[in-house]
């Protein structure tokens, strides 16, 4: 009774503390780690198995291994961008593991069977550890001075073009002679008669098709904050940053941020003339600040109004984003290094502003994690 009493003080609390920590927390996510090793054989007649120190060393470290799958199952799995990382450097990060995941002091317990040690732990998960190993650094030691613009768009109104229903009729017609027998009998002899009718028949049947085609859509530029927010957490969690554009733009003289928006209500880009009027704004500046500027990334996000969904019965909006990263150096035209999308997220929430935001933020996730590979791909 002791025994089990001692196990529940020691693991009951691994409950309240196994939580995932935030990203800038270290050593207070709490989770738990299980490991069952074959004793070896006694090597005497009457003797028993015995618990060697560098089998004690397997046990921990098969069970920092588990508490390690905890935590990932637990706050890895829900982030799709951070475990596809994972699964693609599993070994990198399990063979760190001892950095990764602490034993905490009084938190194991050892229970021997005839043939098995079993040991469970209570450890600490350094999360700041995890996702250094995960994201790596891949940067040089070049000064990296890049502005960034997050603009979200939404759909204000739609205008369709409807075509009459184009109506398709099939008919078939067939027509023949059918026989009906009858018989009559006196108990002796039985008398057939047959008798002839005509009959016809007619199949009708066809298709409708409508036909509906979207002429015009226009968009609003709404508030990114969640956007932008989204995106600048994924780029700082891998190490980057970027300085807001009305900063800069105030700055360094380039066009306004309420020029940008206007031209992107009616396209989901910016002028050729107003990009153009940017890089000259770095490039021909007198002010250190602003030639230093290397780098300048976008990301637009047009979404649509929330739809009820017919399979889920939820309020659903669809986001379509992409994303411009574009070098500019000191004595050459701007290069594009990177163009990506436009990618579909889809996300449904029980409230149509929720939906909203959902997408926005899956479209941030995938738009910051798009940033962050494609300056890694560069060196930078």
């Amino acid at each position: 009774m002791f025994r089990i009493l001692f196990l529940f003080i020691l693991f009951i609390p691994s409950i309240s503390y196994s939580k995932c920590a935030d990203q800038n927390d270290v050593e207070i996510s709490r989770f738990t780690g299980k490991a069952t090793v074959p004793l070896p054989k006694p090597t005497g007649w009457g003797s028993k198995p015995k618990i060697t120190p560098e089998l004690l060393e397997e046990a921990r470290s098969i069970a920092k291994m588990s508490a390690l799958e905890d935590f990932v199952s637990k706050c890895v799995a829900k982030d799709d961008i951070k475990m596809d990382r994972y699964l693609s450097m599993t070994d990198k990060i399990k063979s760190k593991v001892d950095l990764i995941v602490n034993i905490e002091p009084n938190r194991e317990q050892q229970k021997q069977t005839k043939k098995t040690l079993e040991l469970m732990i209570r450890a600490t998960i350094n999360s700041s550890a995890f996702d250094r190993i995960l994201v790596g650094t891949g940067r040089t030691k070049k000064k990296l001075r890049m502005i960034s613009l997050f603009v979200a768009r939404k759909a204000d109104s739609s205008y369709f073009k409807t075509y009459l229903d184009k109506v398709s009729n099939i008919s078939k017609s067939e027509g023949g002679v059918s026989a009906e027998k009858s018989a009559t009998t006196d108990g002796t002899t039985t008398a057939m008669n047959k008798e002839a009718k005509k009959y016809s028949k007619t199949q009708t049947g066809g298709s409708t098709v409508s036909k509906r085609e979207n002429i015009k859509e226009t968009f609003v530029v709404t508030s990114s904050e969640d956007l932008n927010a989204t995106i600048q957490k994924v780029m700082a969690d891998f190490g980057y940053k970027g300085g807001k554009y009305s900063s800069f733009a105030r700055k360094c003289g380039a066009p306004p941020t309420e020029q940008i928006f206007e031209e992107m209500s009616v396209n989901d880009m910016m002028s050729d003339d107003t990009e153009a009027d940017i890089f000259d704004a770095i490039q021909e500046s007198d002010i250190k600040r602003c030639k230093r500027i290397n780098l300048f990334a976008i990301a637009v996000v047009s979404y649509s109004n929330p739809i009820i969904s017919e399979a889920s019965g939820m309020p659903t909006v669809q986001a379509s984003v992409r994303v411009q990263i574009t070098s500019i150096p000191e004595d050459d035209f701007p290069e594009v290094i990177a163009s990506i999308g436009p990618k579909k997220k889809r996300k449904a929430d029980v409230e149509p502003s929720g939906a909203e935001k959902k997408a926005l933020v899956s479209a941030g996730k995938w738009a910051g994690q798009q940033i962050v590979d494609s300056l890694k791909a560069q060196g930078l």
